[in-house]
C-alpha cells in the first residue's frame, strides 16, 4: 500500500482540460505536495535491450532509412531518447530469434568485429555520447567450460572470456562498457562473480559494475549470506518483477534494484501502455531505478519467437519500410524530460497512486531547478504487459490538484505533453498550451482513463521528431532472391539470412572468393537450445511453400566427422523441427525428410525417403538443390535429380534453410531460392462486404499471398476487423453456436471484445474470446465458426501480420489439415 501524503489548500486553481470538460463530481478538493527536501534515489536509466537476435534485420536496411529508425531510437530529443543500451554478448547459441556470434568461438579465436552489436553501440554512442552501455551474455562457447556444460566450472576461463569482450569494445571501438552481467536468467555463481570482478579490475575496468543476476530476486539472499560476493556487485537486476512482489531482502543490500530486463508486448497501444505503467509504478511502489524493454527493435522474422515485441518494428529490409509505435512516445515522455542522476521524489511528496487510480512520478535535477512528472492511467485490461501478469484494479478518470512546495523554486508556467494509450485520436507525444501555476504553487490536471503526461519546467528542446513517411510496407519477400556473398562484410551473417541454430559467417577462402561459414566447433553451454538438431540459419517468409532453394556446399579436407553433410530446405520453422529437408552425405547418401538431422546421430529422425549416389570428395564444391510444389518435391544434385515428385506434407509453411549435420565448418556459396510451380494472385471469393455478412474458415492462401476477405487485423481496443470493410466481428449473444458476422465496429459493445494475448497471438495458436467467459471463436473443418466453448476441430487461432490472416495453426498440425483461416462467406 502507498501511502500518499495530502494537503488541504485553498487557492484559485489553475485546469488543464483534455477531451472534454472538467467533470466537478470528480474534483479533489485535496493537492499532491510535491516537494524537493524529500528525495530519494537517482534515476539509472531508461533504456533498451538488443539480444536474442531481435536487431539482426536491422544491418541489412539501406541508408538513410537504417539512420531512421537509429535516430528515433537513440537521437535525444528526437524520438525514444533512450539512456542505456543492454546489449546480448553472442554466445553461438540459441537466444530467442536467433544466434548471436561470440567474440571468441575458440580459445585461440578473437574476432571484434563478428556479429552486429559492436556497429549498435557505435551508433548510439554516435548519437548520444551520454548514453549508458551494458552487455550480458545468454550462451557460452563450450571451451569456456572445458566440456563441462557449466561456464562456472572454470570460473578464471569465463572471466577472461568476458573480459575480453570489455576489452574490446575499449581497444577496437572506443566504448566504455558500464555495466557486465552475469548469465541471463540462469544461475549465478559466487566464485564465478567474484572473480570477474578480480579479473576486470586488473584489466582497468574497474569501473565497469557487475549487475546480477538479471533473473529472479533469490539473488538477494544469496548475496546477503556472502559479503564478498556483495561486494562485488553493483546492481540488483530483475526479469519482469510484479511491482506487487516482496523485494525486501533486495532493499536490505543497500544497492539500486532495477527491472533489467521488461515488457516482451507487442509494440502497438497495449504494448505502449504496459510500458508507460511500469516506468511510473516500478518507482512508487518498487523503487527500482531503471527499466530496460526488449527488446529496442523489432528487426526479425514472424515466424521467429515474440514478433515485434519491441519498442518500434523494422521487419523489411528489403522494402525499408519500419513502424514508429506507440512505445516510441510512451518512451519520450521520461527520456525526453530527464537524465541520468536526476533524482526521484518519494511518495507523497511527488511521486504516488492518484486518488482514482493511477500513478504519478517527480524526478528533480539535483544540480538545478528543473523538474519533470509524470502521471499515467492505464485501465487494468491496457495496462498488462505479456508477463508478469497483474493483479485487477479499477481507475477512473479525475481532475488532481498538485501543490508545488517552495523547495521546487519559483515557477510560472509548466509545459505540458500528453498521449492517451488507449485512444490515439486523443494524440500522441503531443504538447499542449503550457499549465499556468499560481502564486502559491498550484496547478490542476484532468486525467482521463489512458492518459500519459509529462509536466516539466523543460520548455524547450524536446519534440516528437519525424523523418516523414517510412517507405510503403512490402512484407513478402522479394523473389528470385541471390548472394554469392561478395559484398557481405567479413564476419557477418549473409544478408537476410538468419542464424538459428550454430553460427554462419562470411569469410574468404584461401583464394579469396567469400562463403558463408558454420563457425561453431563444439555444442555451445545453451541458453534455450541444448543439443537438438543441427546448426542451420534462415532466409524468407513464414508463409512460404513452392520455392525452388539451391546452395553450393563444400565439406572441408580437415572434417573427420563420418555424416557430415550439406542441407538445404523448404518450408521449415524456426529450428527446422518441421519441413521439407534434403540432406547430401560425403558417403554418397541422401535423405529427404520432415525436420532436419540430429545432431546426436548426424541423421533426421522423421525420414521419407532417402537414396545413394556416388561418394563425395571433401574440399570440393557441390549445388543442391531442393524444389517443393504443392504436395512433391524434387532434389538434385549438380543438376542431376536424386528424385522428382516425391510425395511431401502439404500442410507445412515456412523459410528456405541451409545447414548441416553437427558442429562442422561446413561452406556455402552463390545460394538462390526463387519461385516453383504456378504462382497466381487469389482472388476474394466474396467481395463488396456488407454489414450483417457472417465469418467462416477456409484453406488459407499460399506463399505470403492475401487476399481482401481473409484479411483482419487485431485492434488494441479488441476488436477483430475486416480490413477491407472495415466493419468488425460481432456475435448477437454469448450463446453456445451463435455465428460471428460482421457489423459496424463499436469499441464500447462487449460483443464485439475479442480478447487475445496481444503479443503471443502472433506465435502461438490462442484463444480469440470474451473476457471472463469461456466463450471463444471456434472453427470445424467444414468451414463453419461460430461462438462456442471448445466444440468445434479447434478454438484457438494465430495471427499472421504478413498477411493479416487468423489461422488455425502456427506450425502444421496433421490432425487438422491443410491450414485453415478465418474468412467473410458469401
Amino acid at each position: 500500500v502507498v501511502v500518499v501524503v495530502v494537503s488541504v489548500i485553498s487557492s484559485a486553481t489553475n485546469t488543464v482540460t483534455v477531451n472534454g470538460s472538467v467533470n466537478g463530481s470528480n474534483f479533489s478538493s485535496s493537492a499532491l505536495v510535491v516537494d524537493r527536501d524529500h528525495s530519494g534515489h537517482p534515476l539509472d536509466a531508461i533504456g533498451a535491450l538488443s539480444a536474442g537476435a531481435s536487431t539482426r534485420a536491422l544491418i541489412d536496411y539501406e541508408e538513410p532509412y537504417r539512420s531512421h529508425v537509429l535516430d528515433y531510437l537513440f537521437l535525444p530529443n528526437f524520438g525514444a531518447s533512450l539512456q542505456l543500451l543492454k546489449v546480448e554478448m553472442g554466445g553461438d547459441s540459441q537466444s530467442t530469434d536467433g544466434t548471436e556470434s561470440s567474440h571468441m568461438h575458440t580459445e585461440g579465436d578473437v574476432d571484434f568485429h563478428s556479429g552486429y552489436e559492436w556497429w549498435l553501440m557505435q551508433e548510439a554512442k554516435k548519437r548520444n555520447p551520454d548514453i549508458k552501455l551494458y552487455g550480458l551474455p545468454w550462451a557460452f562457447p563450450n571451451w569456456v567450460g572445458k566440456g563441462s556444460g557449466s561456464p562456472y566450472q572454470y570460473p578464471n576461463l569465463t572471466a577472461t572470456y568476458v573480459t575480453k569482450w570489455v576489452e574490446g569494445a575499449k581497444t577496437q571501438y572506443s566504448l566504455d562498457i558500464d555495466y557486465i552481467g552475469v548469465w541471463n536468467e540462469r544461475s549465478s555463481d559466487a566464485t564465478y562473480v567474484k572473480t570477474l570482478r578480480e579479473t576486470l579490475d586488473k584489466a582497468g575496468f574497474d569501473d565497469t559494475k557487475i549487475v546480477a543476476r538479471d533473473g529472479g530476486t533469490d539473488i538477494c539472499s544469496d548475496l546477503a549470506r556472502d559479503k564478498e560476493y556483495a561486494d562485488a556487485v553493483s546492481v540488483i537486476g530483475l526479469h519482469y518483477p510484479s511491482d506487487y512482489g516482496n523485494y525486501e531482502a533486495c532493499y536490505a543490500l543497500n544497492k539500486p534494484i532495477w527491472s533489467s530486463e521488461e515488457s516482451s508486448s507487442y509494440d502497438d497501444l497495449n504494448g505502449a501502455a504496459c510500458w508507460a505503467r511500469v516506468m511510473t509504478s516500478h518507482w512508487t511502489l518498487s523503487k527500482f531505478t531503471a527499466s530496460i524493454i526488449w527488446s529496442l527493435v523489432g528487426s526479425y522474422y514472424h515466424g521467429t519467437n515474440w514478433y515485434a515485441s519491441a519498442i518500434m518494428t523494422a521487419v523489411e529490409p528489403w522494402s525499408g519500410n519500419y513502424w514508429v509505435s506507440p512505445v516510441v512516445w510512451a518512451t519520450a515522455h521520461i527520456t525526453q524530460f530527464t537524465k541520468i542522476g536526476w533524482v526521484y521524489l518519494e511518495n507523497g511528496y511527488g511521486s504516488g497512486s492518484l486518488p482514482n487510480g493511477g500513478f504519478y512520478v517527480t524526478l528533480v535535477d539535483p544540480k538545478g531547478s528543473d523538474f519533470s512528472m509524470n502521471i499515467v492511467k492505464i485501465d487494468h485490461e491496457h495496462a498488462r504487459c505479456t508477463r508478469p501478469s497483474l493483479p485487477q484494479f479499477n481507475v477512473s478518470e479525475e481532475t488532481v490538484t498538485f501543490q508545488l512546495n517552495k523547495s521546487m523554486g519559483s515557477v510560472n508556467t509548466l509545459a505540458l505533453w500528453y498521449s492517451n494509450f488507449q485512444n490515439a485520436t486523443d494524440g500522441m507525444f503531443v504538447r499542449l498550451n503550457d499549465i499556468p501555476v499560481a502564486t502559491d504553487g498550484v496547478f490542476t490536471v484532468h486525467v482521463p482513463v489512458g492518459a500519459m503526461y509529462t509536466i516539466s519546467t523543460i520548455t524547450t528542446g524536446p519534440q516528437k521528431g519525424t523523418h516523414g513517411t517510412p517507405p510503403s510496407s512490402s512484407p513478402r519477400f522479394p523473389l528470385p532472391y541471390s548472394d554469392d556473398f561478395e559484398n557481405v562484410e567479413e564476419s557477418q551473417e549473409g544478408k537476410f539470412f538468419s542464424d538459428q541454430i550454430g553460427v554462419f559467417e562470411v569469410h574468404a577462402d584461401s583464394k579469396n572468393n567469400k562463403r558463408m561459414v558454420q563457425m561453431v566447433p563444439e555444442l555451445p553451454i545453451g541458453w534455450e537450445d541444448h543439443g537438438t538438431l543441427g546448426p542451420m540459419t534462415v532466409i524468407g517468409m513464414k508463409e512460404w511453400q513452392d520455392v525452388n532453394t539451391t546452395i553450393k556446399f563444400r565439406i572441408p579436407t580437415n572434417v573427420t566427422y563420418a555424416e557430415a553433410a550439406g542441407c538445404v530446405a523448404n518450408r521449415v520453422d524456426q529450428m527446422w523441427a518441421n519441413g521439407v529437408v534434403l540432406c547430401m552425405y560425403l558417403n554418397g547418401t541422401w535423405t529427404l525428410s520432415n525436420g532436419g538431422p540430429l545432431q546426436s546421430t548426424g541423421w533426421p529422425s522423421d525420414l521419407v525417403m532417402q537414396g545413394t549416389t556416388l561418394s563425395l570428395n571433401k574440399g570440393v564444391w557441390y549445388t543442391l538443390s531442393l524444389v517443393t510444389i504443392n504436395t512433391n518435391a524434387t532434389g538434385w544434385l549438380e543438376g542431376e535429380a536424386l528424385f522428382r515428385n516425391i510425395a511431401v506434407r502439404n500442410i507445412d509453411t515456412g523459410f528456405s534453410a541451409i545447414g548441416t549435420t553437427s558442429w562442422i565448418p561446413a561452406e556455402f556459396d552463390d545460394f538462390s531460392v526463387s519461385k516453383a510451380g504456378k504462382w497466381v494472385e487469389p482472388t476474394p471469393q466474396c467481395v463488396n462486404t456488407q454489414k450483417g455478412a457472417v465469418l467462416g474458415a477456409r484453406n488459407c492462401t499460399r506463399n505470403g499471398f492475401s487476399v481482401s476477405d481473409m484479411a483482419f487485423t487485431l485492434r488494441p481496443d479488441w476488436g477483430l476487423v475486416h480490413d477491407a470493410s472495415g466493419l468488425c466481428a460481432e456475435t448477437a449473444s454469448m450463446t453456445e453456436g451463435e455465428l460471428v458476422v460482421l457489423k459496424k465496429c463499436d469499441p464500447l459493445n462487449p460483443l464485439q471484445r475479442f480478447y487475445n494475448d496481444y503479443t503471443r497471438i502472433r506465435n502461438f495458436v490462442d484463444w480469440v474470446y470474451f473476457e471472463n467467459t469461456d466463450w471463444g471463436i471456434n472453427g470445424s473443418k467444414d468451414g463453419k465458426v461460430w461462438l462456442g466453448n471448445n466444440s468445434g476441430d479447434w478454438e484457438k487461432w494465430v495471427y499472421f501480420p504478413n498477411t493479416h490472416q487468423l489461422r488455425n495453426q502456427y506450425t502444421a498440425n496433421e490432425s487438422l489439415g491443410y491450414p485453415m483461416c478465418l474468412a467473410v462467406t458469401c
